[in-house]
């Protein structure tokens, strides 16, 4: 079966000169800058930074005590804060917040403060080449990022780095991204790094629409059409222009708001606000779905599904075989791991074709299986998304309370500097096998049942499905319950094949 041909979202890294407001956006409930302290806070150029400074911190503890701290990861505060606890928050903070990682991110904050020359003033200048992303690479919206992210992911369980291995190991790969992100900002201008190649930015911007935070948005759109300054996209004496390339008077999904309230620093009309929504809104309020968070998503879901299938035994055989036929030295092997990946891109593909087929069939007219790909993509983030929550539940469960230890001995050199370091508490699990497979199913049904009410809205909102026939939309309904249901049912049956294995 062939897959689908990539039709890349035309981006562009420079603001327009005249800029089209989108509709009315769907489903926002409130304004936090109505609390007089959000809105005083948001104001002050040392907010973001105070956001920011404490991950700060804590990401060069990991790569100091990763480096010079004992080399066993249940003592290490690098491996254990980062494996047992940061990761997890990542993914909660992704399906319930959006962005709200970005918002505080360490890795884009140093490389803003070195390409601003500044932590949080104001300065005019930058420092580095400032060149522009190229428009043939923007085109192309997060699939770089999702690719980077597949790419560390072979790296980190080639070595074994989240196992977790040495503390070393977590120290380089913590060190290589701030790297490569002070690198990029000093090469191009503003984000380019966090909108198009940070590695956690494609699993953000695609499984983060699930989330209630829809991001700074324009309070009345009306006033960003007669605005002439668009201070928010090109910057004032108060602050920068966005740096994530967006215009919040056309915004209808928080993928690409990285909450760095600039633009509502920026705004003479006061007309930005910070807006809260109902969960899933942004998956289909879009104006416009994207090819690029469609086929990023599947490529994600490929991802987690092949961290399921390798904890199960028949894996292990399967790949010992191919590994001596290759010569490949050990898991993870370079072929099974790009074939699991790719393998939701002919079977949203099939979906796609077999909805438009159904359409047909059912005498309600025609919708192209492309603009059904990407839907289909759209209505799946929920399960896939929070197939991804539940993978991390299992290291969590069993390990975060190594914490209470470790804070006391962060670099295992038998220190005791809080008097926790021998509380045996230390070595409990929160949660039995049992509980964290229950937990892990019930994260899957909840997932399930986001994909379900997604794609009622999506059909709900989209013209192209309301122009059919009441039997066509009764096909297509039929069809998107029984294969949501299919896939939620295998990701819970491997749940309880895999009995809480991380």
């Amino acid at each position: 079966m062939s897959v689908p041909t990539l039709e890349p979202v035309r981006e562009t890294t420079r603001p327009a000169r005249q800029i089209n407001v989108a509709p009315p956006p769907v489903g926002l409930r409130y304004d936090l800058t109505r609390f007089r302290l959000l809105r005083t806070l948001l104001r002050k150029r040392w907010f973001q930074f105070m956001l920011v400074l404490p991950n700060q911190a804590i990401f060069w503890l990991v790569i100091v005590a990763g480096v010079v701290g004992r080399q066993i990861a249940p003592a290490n505060i690098a491996t254990a804060i980062t494996w047992y606890l940061w990761f997890c928050i990542v993914f909660v903070l992704m399906v319930g917040v959006g962005r709200g990682w970005c918002a505080m991110c360490p890795f884009g904050g140093a490389g803003e403060w070195l390409q601003r020359k500044s932590l949080f003033k104001r300065k005019d200048g930058s420092v580095g080449l400032g060149l522009k992303y190229p428009e043939r690479l923007a085109k192309y919206g997060l699939l770089p990022a999702v690719g980077i992210f597949l790419l560390m992911t072979f790296v980190e369980e080639y070595f074994n780095v989240a196992g977790p291995g040495a503390p070393l190991d977590t120290a380089l790969l913590v060190a290589f991204i701030l790297v490569f992100s002070g690198t990029t900002f000093l090469v191009f201008e503003r984000r380019v790094f966090c909108r198009y190649l940070c590695p956690l930015s494609g699993l953000i911007g695609t499984v983060g629409q699930m989330g209630a935070v829809a991001g700074f948005r324009a309070k009345d759109r009306n006033v960003c059409l007669t605005c002439e300054t668009k201070e928010c996209m090109r910057g004032s004496e108060r602050g920068y222009g966005c740096p994530w390339y967006e215009y919040p008077g056309q915004q209808s999904a928080n993928a690409f708001c990285g909450l760095c309230s600039e633009c509502y620093k920026n705004c003479s009309k006061d007309n930005i606000g910070l807006f809260v929504q109902p969960p899933l809104t942004s998956l289909y309020s879009n104006v416009k779905r994207r090819m690029d968070v469609a086929v990023g998503i599947a490529l994600l879901a490929g991802l987690v599904w092949f961290q399921q299938l390798n904890a199960m035994t028949w894996y292990g055989n399967l790949e010992a075989r191919v590994n001596s036929l290759i010569g490949w030295p050990h898991y993870p092997n370079p072929i099974l791991y790009l074939f699991f990946c790719l393998i939701p891109l002919p079977v949203l593909y099939g979906l796609g074709r077999a909805t438009a087929a159904g359409s047909r069939l059912s005498t309600g007219g025609r919708m192209g299986w492309r603009r059904l790909f990407v839907d289909w993509a759209y209505i799946l983030i929920p399960v896939f998304g929070m197939d991804y929550l539940a993978r991390q539940l299992p290291k969590f469960f069993d390990h975060v309370l190594r914490l209470v230890a470790v804070v006391s001995d962060p670099l295992g050199l038998g220190w005791n500097l809080f008097g926790t370091a021998h509380l045996k508490v230390a070595n409990d699990a929160l949660m039995s096998q049992n509980g964290t497979v229950i937990a892990q199913i019930v994260v899957v049904l909840l997932g399930l049942a986001g994909s379900l009410y997604a794609a009622w809205r999506i059909r709900q909102h989209t013209a192209e499905y309301a122009g059919l026939t009441a039997a066509a939309r009764r096909v297509q309904g039929a069809l998107i319950a029984l294969s949501v249901l299919a896939v939620a049912g295998m990701q819970v049956w491997w749940y309880v094949l895999m009995k809480a294995a991380e």
